[in-house]
């Protein structure tokens, strides 16, 4: 039927793979985590460090990814299964796809709350714009966001949120019933249907949001937070970069934090590139496609950051972190500026946009092995099966972020939002149900990319990853095989050694600092 994904169904052209493929790097994380990272991390040198990851580590592990996709031609476990027994390996390789999964899944769980709050911010800022043009006209649409509430009320909007878990549960039921619906329809009809209209749209409202910072916003204080640039000073006279790689060389942290953003943000290691790459022709220019993702996903997290860091500093507010800086720190910020209600409404339609398309591949790479499974001709059942299990697992997690007092200083601890998963464990300490699944994925992504990278390296025999891949120049395909055997697993254990090991239990015991 038409939008099957089944085994033999292919991307419409190279622009529609692209656009799939960035949209289902390019989500949530790109507007907060990976502008705040860097701040937090360095701010240029930072952004260096990534860079090197993205080209030295992330880029290779994409290629990997999405040549086992398009060379097995079905789901991520099924491909590594056959591209093992064609070589004469034992299928149990395919652990990395199962872990890779796995970690998909769920992100998806809690992905779809946190998602459900970008829906609810835009009800609540939507809902105020219009009243505000239902009062004024058309000048209303140049009122701040939340223009008749003040500061405090505005702050407190995230904590009323959490504090109605009803609320909460029916947003997280909207958007895990759109990424169904998508998902539902297969790849030409659904996913790729969706991209086709919600990428534009998303690249369009982000540069809308950008020229509206530069031309609102404190952009000396917001590049400088950024990129450790001031605007009055060369780079080489200021030094900020030079110091911020000799702290980074001392420090794991900088480049643990700048792995562990690439990962997370390309979508490396969670099975959604082999997945895709499942539905790429054979005359598609995979090192390219894969040199454009990579590229897009890193310009949208600079460009997000270069967005939201000089409107926040303009306000006189401080930059927070995750959830505080979409959901705390930016409305406040838009309540404070003129047409902070419309721009407002854009960024957080931006955010859902990122969502939904980050969402589908989420819940397309668990959904392609079932169908497969079935022969392709439950699609509609193993999509609707598989968001019903994650909803479920979804309503928990955020029955577990309502806060254990309520806003009148009642007790609201119940359950969920005490529950400690392995909480006596130091990288687990305090953490709740959410939380404590975000770092388990923080984890997951980097083991299965490990051996993805083990596998295209070692596994696979060179005359097929160079048949595979189709590299034009011999020269790039032996840089890619070197970097792929020996750079991507030594760099990736090291740092799942550095952040899972020795920061949470090897350097508290011999009494050293993280440096």
């Amino acid at each position: 039927m038409q939008g099957t994904a089944g085994e033999g169904a292919h991307w419409s052209s190279r622009a529609a793979f692209i656009m799939a493929a960035i949209g289902s790097s390019v989500g949530l994380g790109n507007l907060w985590r990976f502008p705040y990272v860097a701040g937090e991390n360095g701010g240029g040198a930072f952004v260096l460090f990534y860079i090197l990851c993205v080209v030295l580590i992330g880029l290779p592990v994409l290629v990997a990814e999405l040549f086992i996709g398009r060379r097995g031609g079905m789901s991520a476990v099924g491909s590594v299964v056959k591209i093992a027994k064609a070589e004469g390996r034992s299928p149990l390789w395919a652990a990395q796809s199962w872990l890779g999964m796995l970690g998909a899944f769920v992100i998806l769980t809690f992905y779809s709350v946190i998602a459900g709050w970008v829906i609810a911010y835009v009800v609540m800022i939507g809902s105020d714009l219009a009243a505000s043009i239902g009062a004024k006209g058309l000048a209303g649409l140049a009122t701040p966001a939340f223009a008749e509430l003040t500061g405090d009320q505005v702050s407190a909007k995230l904590g009323e949120l959490l504090n109605d878990p009803t609320r909460m549960i029916i947003y997280h039921a909207v958007f895990m019933v759109m990424t169904v619906a998508i998902v539902m329809r297969g790849i030409k009809g659904g996913i790729e249907a969706a991209v086709t209209y919600l990428m534009p749209a998303f690249f369009v409202l982000l540069i809308v949001l950008f020229f509206y910072a530069l031309a609102t916003g404190d952009r000396s204080q917001g590049l400088n937070f950024l990129l450790g640039v001031r605007l009055q000073d060369s780079v080489l006279a200021d030094g900020a970069i030079r110091r911020g790689l000799l702290h980074g060389l001392q420090d794991g942290s900088v480049i643990s934090a700048a792995l562990g953003q690439a990962f997370f943000s390309i979508g490396l290691g969670s099975a959604l590139m082999a997945t895709y790459g499942a539905y790429m022709r054979e005359d598609q220019d995979l090192p390219r496609s894969a040199r454009l993702v990579a590229i897009a996903d890193t310009g949208v997290g600079i460009v997000a950051g270069l967005a939201i860091f000089p409107i926040v500093f303009a306000m006189g507010l401080a930059p927070g972190g995750g959830p505080t800086l979409m959901f705390q720190t930016l409305p406040l910020a838009f309540h404070g500026m003129p047409f902070g209600g419309l721009f407002g409404l854009s960024f957080f339609l931006l955010a859902l946009f990122a969502a939904i398309t980050s969402s589908i591949a989420l819940l397309e790479t668990s959904t392609k092995w079932v169908d497969e499974q079935s022969k392709g001709d439950n699609r509609i059942i193993s999509a609707g099966g598989i968001g019903l299990v994650a909803f479920a697992i979804g309503v928990a997690n955020a029955l577990s972020q309502v806060p254990q007092q309520g806003l009148n200083g009642e007790s609201q601890a119940g359950f969920w939002n005490t529950w400690q998963p392995l909480g006596e464990m130091s990288l687990f300490q305090g953490m709740v149900l959410l939380d404590f699944l975000s770092a388990t994925t923080d984890i997951i992504l980097p083991v299965s990319g490990l051996i993805a990278a083990i596998f295209a390296g070692w596994i696979v025999s060179t005359s097929t990853a160079r048949e595979a891949i189709g590299f034009k120049s011999e020269v790039w395909f032996k840089r890619w095989r070197f970097l792929i055997r020996w750079v991507c697993p030594i760099g990736i254990f090291a740092v799942i050694f550095y952040s899972v090991l020795w920061l949470p239990y090897i350097a508290p015991m011999i009494g050293v600092g993280a440096s």
